[in-house]
């Protein structure tokens, strides 16, 4: 013969009247518990690691015994594997918020704490220990969750890109801003070409006829409290060894001429003067002339914007691509 199993073990025994409220009230208020505990015992594991840890799965194991007593007395059956489940979502929520957030405490979401959507979540699932319908307010109970935290997640996620986007777009404005000017020539029938463009040196390439020149503008050259016409001279110079304190024009008359609007290398074919508070420097190449010089010097002006722009904008997306 075999032995007889009680009825509750063997067949289930009907559902308490309260137990459509007792199941999902006693698993989601544990549930909320734990979640309220849940950040404090990790930023605990963090800092006594022997002590807290080994609390912290004691608080899970006595929530998994307590699901167990719940569902027991309410349905009549032990529901372990459900009762494991529903402490495990705990720790499980925690997480996911930790990762989604980054910080402690946990922010509300739409106003509601944290612990209570933890709750509600299992709250929900606890339900599938219930009849039919109990399961159907249970998955509602899911979907509404899942739902507002989907829409929170798409909505934070495209307010970070837009964030984002701004960001990159004021930080290339601001890199953008601090470039030079820049000079260039309105000379008739010269073609230039604009070779360089950063926050410290401006190069324009210059062709007229074949006769080739450039202008270059570097963000130094203020000479403080030295000289002005020496400094000068020595910046006109490729700057030929180091700049010493008090140096006069007077070192430097051999090698350059102080003329008008600037000061030019003995042979004519460097120029160099100061525009918008920069450093600009006209070099005649291998077979430009003195009056290419002075024709570009007379006609020198800033680079036009639409011109910036552009050789920027593709500057930047060869350094991005």
């Amino acid at each position: 013969m075999t032995a007889l199993r009680p009825a509750a073990e063997d067949t289930g025994t009907s559902p308490d009247r309260l137990a459509a409220v007792a199941v999902p009230l006693g698993c989601g208020a544990l549930a909320a518990c734990g979640a309220a505990v849940g950040p404090a015992l990790v930023v605990g594991v963090l800092f006594a690691q022997a002590v807290m840890l080994p609390l912290g799965l004691l608080l899970l194991v006595g929530i998994a015994f307590a699901n167990v007593a719940i569902l027991r007395a309410a349905t009549g059956r032990r529901r372990i594997g459900l009762a494991v489940v529903l402490a495990l979502l705990v720790p499980a929520a925690i997480g996911a918020e930790l990762v989604a957030q980054g910080e402690i405490p946990l922010d509300p979401r739409y106003g509601v704490p944290v612990p209570v959507v933890v709750g509600a979540f299992v709250a929900g699932i606890s339900t599938f220990a219930l009849p039919r319908w109990g399961k159907l307010v249970g998955g509602l109970t899911i979907v509404l969750v899942g739902v507002l935290y989907g829409w929170q997640a798409v909505s934070d996620a495209a307010q970070d890109s837009a964030a984002a986007r701004a960001g990159n777009a004021a930080a290339r404005e601001a890199m953008y801003d601090s470039l030079l000017p820049g000079a260039t020539t309105t000379l008739s029938g010269a073609q230039t070409d604009l070779l360089k463009l950063t926050g410290e040196i401006a190069e324009v390439a210059v062709d007229r006829d074949g006769r080739e020149l450039t202008i270059m503008m570097s963000a130094w050259g203020d000479p403080g409290e030295e000289d002005p016409d020496g400094f000068a001279c020595w910046l006109l110079s490729s700057g030929e060894g180091s700049w010493i304190a008090g140096q006069t024009y007077a070192d430097f008359a051999d090698r350059c001429t102080v003329v008008d609007g600037g000061w030019a290398s003995s042979d004519g074919l460097t120029f160099g003067t100061y525009r918008n508070g920069n450093w600009v420097i006209v070099d005649a190449g291998p077979t430009a002339t003195v009056e290419d010089v002075a024709a570009v010097v007379s006609t020198l002006t800033d680079i036009p914007e639409t011109e910036r722009r552009a050789h920027w904008e593709d500057m930047s997306d060869l350094s991005s691509g």
